[in-house]
């Protein structure tokens, strides 16, 4: 089976686009939602704080009784109430009273300002007050963080500590996220053997199938690594077949082009598969192939590690981004310059590991084949150079895509 004609990046995008994905939810509790994406709204319950409260050590009081206090010439105020966080007013604060205040007290009926403990003799029962305080002075009001009816987030955020810290502030126990989408992970080749192994003679260690697990579990999948297969298409289709009824998508690597011991455009026809696109017009990974089984996706990647990975990044990560339940997520790109030149002309798109730091961008010299995996070590992006691109000097602009 030939290679279809390829397809440009943007056309293989927007063909995925076009397949419905539809994330399942679940409720679970908020102090297990890390990481997970918000399938609701999140709306506030109560007010935060949920009243007047003090931000300080100090005395609660009227500041019209305050006016003109200083170390020479100190107010002095009866103290009527002791009060600690955890603790509720039961007095009024009336003229020439005070009420002796914790941090994160509520602040008694009366008061409009609290004095700092500092600026005070410290006073039990009568206490002494060497600066005055303006009306609202060292105030925290009821619902200055939070109104009660507030949006807090919207759908789709990824839930972190400070998302999981506002809820816990709420008194919410649940919450409702997308599930998390299961994907199998398959690597293919009579060359591969697991780690472990001796190596023989002809036989390379299994790289893509690690890589791949490891980088579906960072993006908060569930990754369900299957047993690497040898290239025999009819065994292949029926390990695949197998495989989509317990994942929620399927990527496997390797056996995608046209050479003689290339399966997956067989196994393809052998399920009577749906076939969105084989072959982009893009370099690292250009054999790559998707196809549509029984309404999932099977992502056929290269078997060269970095075509691999950077074909994963461009057209397989925004796919499983939207079945996280993160529908309008996009790639982060930025604008850098070269620090040394890219000699290799680009008649296609081309994808160049690179790292970025304060616009720099730093490549890795004379290791850019798609074989090549150590080099991959400190990348944090990808360079984007468009087609028909000549050869790029140091100081060149180049768009990359961050990781």
């Amino acid at each position: 089976m030939k290679k279809k004609e390829t397809v440009s990046v943007k056309v293989a995008q927007e063909r995925l686009r076009q397949i419905e994905i539809k994330p399942g939810t679940e409720i679970i509790g908020v102090s297990e939602a890390l990481g997970r994406i918000c399938a609701q709204d999140v709306y506030a319950v109560i007010n935060q704080p949920p009243f007047p409260r003090s931000p300080l050590d100090g005395y609660a009081v009227r500041s019209q009784d305050t006016q003109g206090a200083s170390i020479k010439t100190p107010v002095k105020l009866k103290v009527i109430e002791h009060i600690c966080a955890g603790m509720y007013p039961s007095k009024k604060v009336e003229s020439g009273e005070a009420v002796k205040i914790m941090t994160g007290a509520p602040i008694p009926e009366g008061a409009d300002g609290i004095i700092k403990q500092e600026l005070t003799d410290e006073g039990n029962e009568n206490v002494e007050l060497y600066e005055s305080v303006r009306a609202y002075g060292n105030y925290c009001f009821q619902g200055e963080d939070v109104k009660q009816g507030m949006l807090l987030f919207e759908k789709g955020v990824q839930l972190r500590y400070m998302h999981v810290g506002i809820m816990a502030s709420q008194g919410m126990e649940n919450i409702e996220v997308y599930a998390v989408p299961k994907i199998g992970i398959m690597a293919t080749g009579d060359e591969l053997i697991s780690a472990g192994q001796p190596l023989i003679p002809g036989k390379i260690y299994d790289s893509n199938g690690p890589l791949l697990e490891a980088r579906v579990s960072e993006l908060g999948c569930s990754a369900l690594r299957l047993k690497s297969l040898r290239d025999d298409a009819r065994g292949l289709a029926e390990a695949v077949k197998s495989a989509i009824g317990h994942c929620n998508a399927l990527i496997t690597s390797g056996g995608v082009s046209v050479g003689v011991r290339d399966c997956m455009p067989d196994v393809a026809k052998l399920l009577n598969a749906e076939v969105l696109f084989h072959g982009i017009n893009a370099k690292p990974g250009s054999p790559m192939m998707v196809m549509v089984i029984e309404g999932k996706l099977v992502f056929c990647l290269s078997g060269n590690p970095f075509a691999a990975a950077a074909t994963f990044e461009v057209l397989v990560r925004p796919v499983l981004e939207r079945m996280r339940g993160r529908e309008e997520w996009k790639p982060q790109r930025v604008w850098g310059k070269l620090n040394t030149a890219f000699q290799k002309p680009s008649a296609v798109r081309r994808y160049v590991r690179g790292r970025i730091e304060d616009g720099i961008v730093w490549l890795p010299e004379g290791r850019h084949s798609s074989g090549m995996l150590a080099s991959m070590a400190g990348c944090n992006c990808l360079v984007d150079i468009p087609g028909d691109s000549g050869k790029l000097d140091a100081g060149a602009s180049v768009e990359v895509i961050l990781l």
